[in-house]
């Protein structure tokens, strides 16, 4: 009787996932999966993060206004009767808003004042309070609309 020789298999090479699987990966394919994988984060990281613009120069002593789904920051802004006043209003939300599709309003009723503001976008206008008084500022637009109590401010006029 002869001597038992085990046959040699055939090696097949395999393509795809399974062809490396034992085997080190080359530096080189790491290096480049580390850096497709930070450029695509860097994209999602710019096109995600809700950016309000800087404002740039603007008018100097103006009074700025932060409009979002919270509300009005500052809630109360209190200028004097016979001196005008400016206010630069910020839309702090996105396009994306699912109610109202990020757009904010302020509206004075007793001034005749009614803005839009688009999302995040800067908007400035002045005016000059004839009276004094305590006048409701609302957002008639989004989140609840008027009744709302977070879309709720007050412009106090002092003499």
């Amino acid at each position: 009787m002869g001597r038992y020789t085990p046959r040699r298999r055939r090696v097949v090479r395999q393509r795809g996932a399974r062809a490396n699987r034992g085997r080190p990966v080359g530096r080189g394919r790491v290096l480049a999966f580390g850096a497709l994988t930070l450029a695509v984060l860097a994209l999602a990281g710019y096109y995600l993060w809700p950016v309000v613009k800087p404002l740039g120069a603007g008018s100097p002593g103006a009074v700025t206004v932060q409009l979002s789904m919270n509300g009005f920051d500052p809630p109360r802004i209190v200028p004097k009767v016979g001196e005008p006043i400016t206010l630069r209003l910020v839309n702090k939300d996105t396009p994306f808003h699912t109610d109202g599709g990020g757009w904010h309003q302020l509206g004075i009723d007793e001034f005749s004042i009614d803005l839009m503001v688009p999302p995040e976008k800067t908007r400035e206008f002045t005016f000059t309070p004839t009276r004094s008084g305590n006048f409701e500022m609302y957002c008639d637009t989004c989140c609840g609309g008027r009744e709302s109590p977070t879309m709720q401010g007050r412009l106090i006029v002092a003499s």
